[in-house]
């Protein structure tokens, strides 16, 4: 879908109509645009737009370069914040002459909370670097909810793992559940990770690129602003790892220390009956001559020496503290 925003009084508005690119025109948004909606900007801007593979291309001078006069920045955007799972996606951003145009297969909410902001200060957003720079403000706002959620729910993590109680079976069964949850929540910081590093990598090239263009100094403050922002995300989520490292490493532990207590149980049961078998292996034993054979009180003597040496196997390892 193509759509055409004009810079208005009352803020970005999108053209109604057929597309057409006015003066008034700064921002060309396409958002999972066919080949017809893609020619016709190539072809009215004199650019060309990257395909969903170059997208994807992991070196940074496939990302962020400059062709002609026009600067292409391509990042992994987080989105769905609100939802428990959120996900990521490529959005490339092409500055050429005084517009912008973006080219994304996703609707992140950032783009919506950039226009509606628009009506509140339509002053600012009059060309297409002060469109850039707003969309990446709110794209960074929308990340720190998301992380911020992320951190919640860790914390929350943080406080189940060390208070796990109740039965072995119970117990073996949170701990699988958490080991699970502390997966998952490693993901999550991962994608937001990756993320805010494509953005902070982004905002270093649009300094370069405000330069070049000659920015006003207003702008050129907003963008290290917003580098800042995102160098304080990306610590926010180094720090998260660390932590979900941490707890994947406790959660992991207790997983083998209730294996090792089970297998302690096995082993001291073991030990328990080892004497009472030995007991009955020899009066098992088909020799003809056995004192006890004819022994009135011989095999409850038998059965008593198999419990006493039970006994004080048990008595043993229990004060040892195997039991």
């Amino acid at each position: 879908m193509l759509t055409i925003y004009e810079a208005t009084e009352e803020g970005l508005l999108p053209q109604s109509g057929e597309p057409s690119m006015t003066d008034a025109a700064v921002w060309i948004d396409l958002l999972a645009p066919s080949a017809g909606e893609v020619l016709a900007v190539e072809q009215t801007l004199e650019i060309d737009i990257p395909t969903p593979e170059e997208q994807q291309e992991i070196e940074a001078s496939s990302r962020l370069y400059k062709e002609g006069e026009a600067h292409v920045m391509t990042a992994r955007v987080l989105f769905q914040a609100d939802h428990p799972q959120p996900v990521t996606s490529h959005v490339t951003f092409i500055l050429v002459g005084n517009r912008l145009v973006t080219l994304r297969y996703a609707d992140p909410r950032a783009f919506q909370l950039c226009i509606s902001r628009s009506r509140n200060s339509p002053e600012v957003l009059d060309s297409g670097m002060a469109v850039l720079v707003s969309l990446l403000e709110a794209i960074i706002d929308r990340s720190a909810d998301a992380i911020e959620r992320i951190q919640s729910d860790v914390d929350a993590l943080s406080h189940s793992v060390f208070e796990v109680r109740g039965a072995a079976t119970s117990k073996q069964r949170e701990l699988d559940e958490l080991l699970r949850s502390v997966g998952q929540r490693g993901d999550l910081t991962w994608k937001a990770g990756e993320s805010v590093h494509s953005l902070g990598r982004l905002l270093t090239f649009l300094s370069y690129a405000a330069n070049e263009r000659k920015a006003s100094k207003l702008m050129k403050t907003r963008i290290r602003t917003a580098a800042r922002d995102v160098s304080s995300l990306a610590d926010h989520v180094r720090f998260m790892s660390d932590k979900i490292v941490f707890l994947l490493d406790a959660v992991l532990g207790m997983i083998t220390i209730e294996q090792n207590n089970i297998t302690k149980i096995f082993t001291v049961a073991a030990v328990v009956f080892l004497p009472p078998t030995m007991i009955a292996s020899i009066y098992g034993m088909n020799f003809e001559h056995i004192p006890e054979l004819h022994w009135l009180f011989g095999y409850p003597f038998a059965l008593g020496l198999m419990v006493l040496c039970a006994l004080l196997s048990y008595i043993y390892w229990k004060r040892k503290g195997w039991l």
